[in-house]
C-alpha cells in the first residue's frame, strides 16, 4: 500500500494547512528516522537549490522525528534514491519542465509501494490519470495524461479556478468513468492505495 498526499498548490504560503502538510513528511512514517526526497523537476533547474533549502527548513521546523532530506536531480538517480526513501515530494511548477521526465519514470507506481508520495499542484497532477492545467499562461484547454498513480482525474487550484464547468466537462468527456478530485490551494487529501 502507498500513501498519497495530494495538495492543491501554493505550498509557499504560511498557513495552518501548509504547516500541517509539512508535518506529514515525518508524522506518517512509522520509523524513528525518516528519509525524504524532494523533487523540483517542474521548476527551472536554477531554482532547485533555493526551493530545496526553503522546503527543508519547513520540514525540519514541523518534524515529529529525525529526518534526512535530499534532493533528486535525475530520473536515473530517483531509482536509486527511492530504494532508501520513505517519502517522495514532487513540487508544483510548470508542466513544460516536468514533461521530459514523465516517460522516464513510468516505474514510479511500483517503486512507491509502502512509501509516501506527496504531490503539490503539478506533483498532484503527475499522480492523476488525467488533468487540466490551472493557471493562465499554461495550456488550460487540453487534457494531459498523468502517471495513473491514483485512480482519479485531478483539478488543482480549484478555489481560484475561473473555468470550473468547462474543465470538469473536458475531463468527463475524456474519461467518463474516472472520478474527479478538486483540490483547493493550500489544502490536501490523503489516500491509501
Amino acid at each position: 500500500m502507498t500513501t498519497y498526499i495530494l495538495h492543491g498548490g501554493k505550498t509557499s504560503s504560511d498557513s495552518a494547512y501548509n504547516n500541517l502538510l509539512f508535518k506529514q513528511f515525518t508524522a506518517l512514517v512509522e520509523k524513528n528516522h525518516v528519509n525524504i526526497l524532494l523533487c523540483y523537476w517542474a521548476r527551472e533547474k536554477k531554482t532547485w537549490n533555493e526551493l530545496f533549502e526553503k522546503d527543508k527548513a519547513k520540514i525540519f521546523k514541523r518534524a515529529t522525528k529525525k529526518a534526512d532530506v535530499d534532493i533528486v536531480d535525475t530520473s536515473e538517480n530517483l531509482v536509486t534514491q527511492l530504494k532508501k526513501a520513505d517519502v517522495l515530494f514532487v513540487s508544483g511548477g510548470e508542466e513544460e519542465f516536468l514533461r521530459p521526465y514523465i516517460s522516464k519514470i513510468q516505474y514510479l507506481k511500483e517503486a512507491l509501494k509502502n512509501k509516501i508520495y506527496i504531490g503539490s499542484s503539478m506533483g498532484a497532477f503527475l499522480a492523476s490519470k488525467h488533468y487540466i492545467l490551472s493557471l493562465d499562461g499554461q495550456d488550460t484547454n487540453a487534457v494531459h495524461d498523468g502517471l495513473d498513480l491514483v485512480p482519479y482525474n485531478i483539478l488543482c487550484h480549484w478555489n481560484i479556478e475561473t473555468k470550473k464547468d468547462q474543465k470538469k466537462k473536458m475531463l468527463k468527456e475524456c474519461d467518463p468513468q474516472t472520478q474527479i478530485l478538486l483540490l483547493e490551494e493550500e489544502k490536501f487529501i490523503t489516500l491509501r492505495i
